[in-house]
């Protein structure tokens, strides 16, 4: 009955033997992160455990497609496979060879764009949508560009040992246990407990001084496969309930959107990194960063609970209004936070 559960069982035992065979490699071919002022690390650190979590999840999920899945339409396996194929191997090469920002968008929401017409399109009301070409428009560029924000949110949040894979961690669970809710037990239970299993794997290497980190091919494609399983999780009759996949996600979406927010008002190109994020002051004010992860892992693990029983119990205006609430106090603060920063250039978040 639970044989879904198989699909956690192959990704983490992959994800287990994989991560130390990238050591490895890492370590022999010289794909390696280097110490600069920006991290704090002091010696070289192996940056291939994102290829050991892609090819947990993706073996994972295909393997229990084809033990346990029957009538799939080959389309959407293919389509599904290039698009977080795509992302991984975007990721990878700018671990290699360091792309720039702009590329990297480009890559992504060509390869959003690629998921969505291949298999997301339908999870969306098809009469309406065949009919209507203006809102077919609309829809796909939301859909897509929401991909891309989940995808540099989590790439954001790696920036702390553990932090990416443990905030990861916890939107996946939340994300399978509301498919397990509705149903959805054939494939989208399993490809989000896949992804499960693939951070859990790994998290032992990563977490108390990481003896690897997942670099951008793990971050990437982490969070394009949670920006797909939210369009996933949202199904035709009850598409208001995609305040749940924010709440699922809300510490590395509230990171993205207070650091854009904050850029544009310092004036300051938005994909250049600094060291205003969540786990950047929350470390610097208790001086720990495990205290810094045990309280953004907290805050997920809380607002991931609070979506799903805002979705059992379908309080979605309630979780509306409070959702415009964080958000709003989200956009003073950093109003107020910037105007400091104006004011005082020499300040140490300012270099």
């Amino acid at each position: 009955m639970y044989h879904f559960f198989i699909a956690a069982a192959i990704a983490s035992a992959l994800s287990l033997g994989l991560t130390p065979l990238m050591i490895r490699l890492s370590r022999r071919f010289k794909i390696l992160d280097l110490p600069d002022k920006r991290k704090t690390h002091k010696t070289p650190v192996p940056l291939l455990g994102g290829v050991a979590i892609y090819l947990s999840a993706i073996l994972g999920t295909v393997l229990y497609i084809l033990l346990f899945v029957e009538g799939l339409e080959t389309n959407l396996i293919v389509a599904f496979i290039i698009g977080i194929s795509g992302v991984a191997m975007m990721g990878l090469i700018d671990d290699m060879l360091a792309l720039s920002a702009k590329r990297r968008l480009v890559v992504l929401f060509v390869l959003a764009f690629i998921v969505l017409i291949g298999c997301l399109q339908f999870y969306f009301p098809q009469d309406l949508l065949h009919t209507n070409l203006l809102l077919t428009l609309v829809i796909s560029f939301i859909v897509v560009f929401w991909i891309v924000i989940v995808t540099n949110a989590i790439n954001f949040s790696d920036g702390l040992d553990g932090l990416a894979g443990c905030l990861s961690l916890v939107s996946s669970l939340g994300f399978a246990f509301i498919f397990y809710l509705q149903g959805r037990t054939q494939l989208a239970l399993p490809t989000a407990l896949a992804l499960c299993g693939a951070i859990a794997g790994f998290l032992p290497y990563n977490i108390n001084r990481a003896r690897i980190f997942m670099g951008d091919a793990g971050s990437m494609f982490i969070g394009f496969m949670l920006g797909i399983l939210s369009i996933m999780s949202i199904s035709e009759k009850d598409i208001v309930v995609f305040i749940i996949p924010v709440y699922l996600m809300i510490v590395p979406i509230m990171d993205i959107c207070m650091s854009v927010l904050r850029r544009l008002l310092l004036r300051k190109p938005v994909m250049q990194p600094d060291k205003m994020h969540f786990h950047h002051r929350l470390r610097n004010r208790f001086k720990n960063r495990h205290a810094a992860l045990l309280i953004l892992s907290a805050a997920q693990l809380i607002f991931s609970a609070v979506g799903i029983v805002i979705y059992i119990f379908e309080f979605f205006v309630f979780g509306w209004f409070v959702l415009i609430g964080i958000g709003a106090a989200g956009a003073v603060y950093t109003f107020f936070h910037a105007k400091s920063l104006r004011a005082n250039p020499q300040a140490p978040e300012n270099k």
